[in-house]
């Protein structure tokens, strides 16, 4: 156990570090609003930081795990006024996902709230991965549109997360990108 706790240390201190953007974007691409290659960590957190790991990565050495005993993934949770100074209202979410066996199956959601205290859903997409990811044990781009609604407000509380819905294997996520879409 008490590696255990040492291993999580050193992976959520080593993987704060960026790239000196505000959210870990792209300064060469306006449209990337958000990265994660899960070696670095702006505006993630919100779940077990067990489910950091260096089992599987499809980049670097760390990627996130759900399982049966871990149903929620580390989660990227931000204003949307901290990702544009801009109304947002269409985005694309694209990464990496593996899943381990049959029972892989998890989601990937993006869901927004009325606000970082309150939780009242504005938005909720989940891209279910067994459908779209149909190889077992090999690294497969997903994407996810997202069209929010035009009520949503820089206010409101974006969150980004894998769900282990039930799933009996494990499910890896890795090198996230959430930018705006035409």
């Amino acid at each position: 156990m008490r590696f255990s706790a040492a291993l999580v240390s050193a992976a959520l201190l080593s993987a704060c570090h960026s790239n000196n953007e505000p959210n870990g974007r792209n300064p060469a691409d306006a449209a990337v609003l958000a990265t994660a290659d899960f070696e670095q960590s702006i505006g993630w957190g919100d779940a077990d930081p067990a489910s950091l790991t260096t089992e599987k990565a499809h980049s670097g050495q760390w990627s996130v795990r759900v399982k049966p005993e871990a149903a929620f993934g580390y989660t990227y949770a931000r204003q949307l006024k901290d990702l544009s100074p801009t109304p947002l209202t269409r985005l694309l979410l694209e990464g990496q996902v593996l899943r381990a066996a049959p029972g892989s199956t998890a989601k990937l959601v993006v869901q927004v709230d009325a606000s970082p205290t309150d939780e009242t859903k504005v938005f909720y997409a989940a891209l279910p991965l067994e459908q779209s990811v149909p190889k077992i044990g090999e690294w497969t781009a997903v994407s996810l549109p997202i069209t929010l609604p035009t009520s949503a407000t820089g206010t409101n509380r974006i969150k980004i997360y894998l769900w282990n819905d039930q799933g009996t294997a494990p499910t890896y996520l890795d090198d996230l990108t959430l930018r705006k879409a035409n």
